[in-house]
């Protein structure tokens, strides 16, 4: 592995590149009154990138509960009247119901 010059500022790549690798070297615990969202917030600091993505990632819903209204939703914006709908236009459609739901 090449290192950079002490004089050029070390690249976006290479800080994430180094914060995957300093977590998986480290040797960290878990405890276990703590939750997983609660011990990446903790973390936040130290691992920037990794807990943006671990945030988003554990946010997914387990449930389809709120899957199911969507899929209802398509189903009467693919009606025989809009058929000719293109995907572009029907994901459009359903996220701005969505949004207004909120």
């Amino acid at each position: 592995m090449e290192y950079a010059n002490e004089d050029e500022p070390a690249s976006d790549e290479d800080d994430e590149y180094d914060e995957v690798y300093n977590y998986t070297k480290a040797k960290l615990t878990f405890p276990k009154e703590e939750s997983v969202l609660q011990w990446w917030n903790k973390w936040s600091l130290n691992y920037p990138q990794l807990s943006v993505l671990a945030k988003w990632l554990l946010g997914i819903p387990a449930s389809s509960a709120t899957s199911e209204p969507i899929f209802s939703a398509s189903g009467r914006v693919l009606e025989e009247r809009r058929q000719n709908l293109g995907s572009d236009i029907v994901n459009d459609i359903l996220f701005l119901r969505n949004f207004r739901n909120m």
